[in-house]
């Protein structure tokens, strides 16, 4: 009789910034749909295809890989805010137009890449303390920035000393994470087109 051996198959071999991405996406993929818990090396190998050695030949250890996990999507995300942020508004200028358009292009950033920013609006208890840490940072950076566009924008308009710069700053933020929310856990309800509109027509009320 004829022995037959089994083979195990292993992952084709891949430029190693291609298997980074590879196995960020799939520990990505595991945090939103678990947990952090639940990315383990063992469940991102499982995940992304691969065998354990494959992993460890990239990332030392689990805290390794999710550190990498945590600096790719904190960078992109800065990143896709600063891309459709002004550094400025027009006091002149429509401001619910103006408004409108920011939430519409943050919301669509928020459609092209809904994992990282369920990770960053999302309520997740089991979230390490670095990712809580890292992600209220990125949230300040943004609530100063747009502190600092209102209330360049208030003066320029000679708005009413009683709008506070830092409230209207903390509304925006609240209602961005808000819309965000609403677009990831219902996006055939509410379609950035939709929550835009409604912000435009509130402002020019």
């Amino acid at each position: 009789m004829a022995a037959t051996a089994s083979r195990r198959t292993y992952a084709p071999r891949a430029p190693v910034e291609e298997r980074r991405k590879q196995l960020l996406d799939a520990a990505l993929k595991l945090v939103v749909s678990e947990g952090h818990t639940a990315a383990t090396m063992e469940a991102v190998a499982r995940q992304a295809g691969v065998s354990k050695p494959v992993i460890y030949g990239v990332y030392a250890n689990r805290a390794d890989l999710l550190d990498a996990l945590l600096r790719r999507e904190q960078e992109e995300g800065l990143r896709q805010v600063a891309a459709v942020v002004p550094d400025r508004l027009d006091p002149a200028g429509d401001l619910g137009a103006q408004l409108a358009r920011i939430v519409d292009d943050l919301l669509r950033a928020v459609r092209a890449a809904p994992e990282r920013w369920h990770c960053i609006v999302m309520p997740m208890p089991d979230m390490p303390a670095q990712f809580h840490a890292a992600r209220e940072y990125a949230r300040t950076l943004v609530l100063h920035r747009t502190e600092e566009m209102a209330g360049e924008f208030l003066r320029a308009a000679g708005a009413s000393p009683d709008l506070s710069p830092d409230l209207v700053a903390h509304a925006v933020i609240a209602l961005f994470e808000m819309a965000a929310r609403l677009v990831l856990t219902a996006p055939e309800k509410y379609s950035p087109e939709r929550i835009t509109a409604t912000v435009r027509a509130a402002l020019n009320h």
